[in-house]
């Protein structure tokens, strides 16, 4: 038995020590780089000043080809030689400083690709701006999302104070403190500053332009109950509706989720276990009072919002959950009374109960702009797909089935007239996929549409009009046309039969 132990810790060290090995080689940075960087770099250095003392001529070196590196003469007369990964490691604090009070930026992670920041730019930039437009980055459940938040003040660390020589996961120390109206602290590194320059972060805004200035209070948690979301799937949707203080100017767009698995303590049996959750995330928030939430809320358990303790002003809607149940993602709406619904969703048409299906049949209502240009629909096919896409919401709206299956029969006919005057694949494979998601579930809606007028009409002892008649004739023959079963096929021969 202590064998087997021995063996399976020798082999558990050897994989530790394997994985060192291998982390350690992808974090190295190279030596050497190609001739014409390395010329570049030389001038760039030249005049700059080393751990005090100034740099008067560098020159290009090689070991061999495409082998490049740097020879330094100093003003104390003595020489160097610099291999690109000194170089880097020395960008990262004030070992190696530029002249004209730049600094040297390698953007891209393991490559001696290099860039400049000229810091004088970036600060009138900063200090000229209003907004700024922070952008969530890696490893964050809100990575790529971004929001426009008012600057308070911009300034830089001084050496000597707390803080002035912390650094990132990456070695370079933090430069500068960017103070937000909304209570946010930024601490940037002289990469960091480069990136904002970069992406063109600081702005004026315009007027129409949403800017946050204070975040959002969370007041209570309301409870939107159960109901049909989407006939055509089956698909049911029920909510938490979380009320604010003010009107909330964010967007769906700007609101992440994660699921998240956890080893906790069982509430009610007080053993540990593997748990999982479901996080939806609202930036530009905080929780000051105690917020109460729902022990049970259909599929969800133990419905709460709590504070994001990793990021600044961000608030969780947080909750037990079976990942298998979760289906498809939840999805945020901003509504117009100071509050905003998280909608949780219900699958039972197993034929969609992958997300991908789901987002990709509902490509054609919820991403019409993504086929429409942003001045509006003006071509023959944009005028069509926006017709369909509304007689379709229209439809979903309709309490009365036969009002329903008529406005549906409408959008397939908007459906193929758009396909008709497609001008791409992109068009018309949209189109006719939309279609056919009509085509699968009007059959049925027709055959039980047609049932219950009949049987309505039997019970009052009133005759079907020929109006009706011929109504109710063409539906079921379209039904006819696209049935995919056999006993469709025979429940409308029969309803036919009966409307002879």
């Amino acid at each position: 038995m202590w064998d087997r132990i021995s063996n399976k810790l020798l082999t558990l060290g050897g994989l530790l020590l394997l994985g060192l090995f291998l982390h350690g080689n992808l974090q190295a940075f190279p030596e050497y780089t190609s001739r014409e960087n390395a010329i570049r770099l030389a001038d760039v250095l030249d005049k700059g000043f080393f751990r005090g003392s100034r740099i008067t001529s560098v020159f290009v070196k090689n070991r061999g080809e495409d082998e490049y590196y740097l020879q330094a003469i100093l003003d104390d007369g003595s020489s160097r030689l610099w291999t690109l990964d000194s170089i880097h490691n020395w960008s990262k604090n004030d070992d190696l400083i530029l002249s004209g009070n730049r600094a040297l930026i390698f953007p891209i992670a393991g490559s001696t690709e290099f860039d400049i920041l000229y810091k004088n730019e970036f600060y009138r930039m900063v200090l000229q701006a209003s907004a700024y437009l922070k952008t969530f980055g890696p490893h964050d459940p809100m990575e790529g999302k971004n929001i426009l938040l008012a600057i308070r003040k911009f300034r830089i660390i001084d050496f000597g104070e707390e803080g002035s020589y912390s650094t990132d996961e990456m070695g370079h120390r933090y430069r500068y403190v960017l103070e937000l109206e909304n209570g946010i602290r930024e601490f940037l590194t002289y990469p960091d500053a480069y990136r904002l320059v970069q992406k063109r972060a600081f702005s004026n805004p315009s007027d129409g332009q949403v800017v946050h200035r204070r975040p959002y209070q969370v007041r209570e948690l309301g409870e939107v109950a159960r109901h049909l979301e989407d006939e055509l799937h089956n698909i049911w949707s029920f909510g938490v509706e979380v009320i604010f203080d003010r009107p909330v100017d964010l967007v769906s767009s700007q609101f992440g989720y994660q699921i998240v698995e956890q080893n906790l303590r069982d509430p009610e049996t007080g053993k540990r276990r593997n748990q999982f959750f479901v996080n939806v995330i609202f930036p530009n928030t905080i929780k000051n009072r105690d917020v109460p939430g729902f022990r049970n809320l259909d599929y969800l358990s133990y419905v709460e919002l709590v504070t994001d303790v990793e990021h600044q002003m961000r608030v969780m809607l947080r909750a037990q959950v079976n990942p298998e149940v979760l289906e498809l993602p939840p999805h945020v709406e901003v509504t117009d009374r100071n509050s905003v619904i998280v909608h949780f969703f219900s699958v039972t048409d197993q034929s969609i109960a992958r997300r991908e299906d789901f987002l990709q049949s509902q490509s054609g209502m919820t991403m019409a702009g993504a086929l429409i240009s942003p001045d509006g629909p003006q071509t023959p096919f944009e005028l069509e797909y926006l017709k369909a896409v509304e007689l379709i919401r229209s439809a979903q709206r309709q309490p009365d089935t036969h009002l329903k299956v008529e406005t549906y029969l409408g959008a397939i006919e908007a459906l193929r007239k758009s396909s008709m005057q497609a001008e791409n694949d992109a068009q018309i494979t949209q189109a006719l996929k939309q279609r056919d998601v009509l085509l699968k579930v009007l059959p049925e809606m027709i055959i039980s549409n047609s049932q219950m007028t009949i049987l309505a009409l039997q019970q009052s002892g009133q005759q079907v009009t020929e109006d009706n008649r011929k109504q109710l004739q063409s539906q079921l023959n379209f039904a006819r046309k696209h049935a995919v079963t056999e006993d469709q096929l025979q429940k409308i021969e029969s309803l036919l039969n009966i409307l002879k």
